[in-house]
């Protein structure tokens, strides 16, 4: 019985994290730093504004991140 007991801690744990996690994506503040551009959530109606101000930029370092749910 006491292998079961703690299982059922672990998966308690995973649940409340997992709680957790998605309270703070959802709650969490979304400011960037002062003399930053806001952040871009990229669709069809925002690509060519981005390639451009990305392509602007052509003689700075630039680093493009893709992040992905799945």
């Amino acid at each position: 019985m006491r292998p079961l007991k703690a299982l059922l801690l672990v998966a308690l744990a995973i649940v409340l994290l997992g709680v957790a996690l998605f309270a703070w994506v959802k709650v969490a503040p979304r400011e960037v730093p002062a003399g930053q551009p806001p952040l871009l959530t990229l669709g069809k109606d925002s690509l060519p504004g981005f390639r451009d101000t990305f392509n602007a930029a052509e003689n700075r370092a630039r680093i493009l991140v893709l992040l992905s749910p799945t």
